[in-house]
């Protein structure tokens, strides 16, 4: 098995780990992401770009939660609501989808 996918495989179980461990929103959202392998928050990236109908790049909150849904995210309502909040800097009831990226990473 070459490194890089050795790597991805051991980078997952660890995530998978450290999610029962966490309560921090955005650090449950990303190792969900992570558990998937090293590119995990580069897909949820892609689904928010496709949720993104208007292509303005940014979402609101039930662009948001669609798209956690559609990518099998594990999070309730008001957990969503909580990192909606966190990533929506400006309170303007969007988030910006680079801002997101960046924050989730």
């Amino acid at each position: 098995m070459p490194g890089t996918a050795r790597h991805d495989r051991e980078m997952a179980i660890q995530a998978k780990r450290n999610l029962s461990k966490t309560t921090d929103p955005v650090e449950r959202l990303r190792l969900q992401c992570l558990a998937r392998g090293s590119a995990g928050i580069k897909g949820l990236g892609r689904v928010f770009r496709i949720m993104d109908d208007d292509n303005s790049r940014t979402l609101d909150f039930k662009e948001f939660v669609k798209g956690l849904n559609d990518y099998a995210v594990m999070i309730d309502k008001e957990e969503a609501q909580a990192i909606f909040q966190i990533f929506d800097k400006d309170g303007s009831g969007t988030i910006d989808f680079d801002e997101f990226l960046v924050t989730l990473r």
